[in-house]
């Protein structure tokens, strides 16, 4: 994630795929991490579950 002038960008495999307005950059990373770890599970990938923690 890179944010500045009230915008944040997600980044998968140093591609942007999705700019989004400030407000929003956390729950677009929720909403993107949780495609990743189906899109991995689907391809076999082993993972355990999604872990989210905000620090402050």
């Amino acid at each position: 994630v890179a944010s500045g002038n009230g915008k944040g960008q997600i980044f998968v495999k140093g591609e942007v795929i999705k700019t989004v307005p400030e407000s929003k950059i956390v729950e677009t990373l929720i909403e993107e991490a949780m495609k990743l770890a189906e899109q991995m599970e689907a391809e076999g990938v082993a993972s355990g579950e999604p872990e989210i923690s905000v620090a402050g």
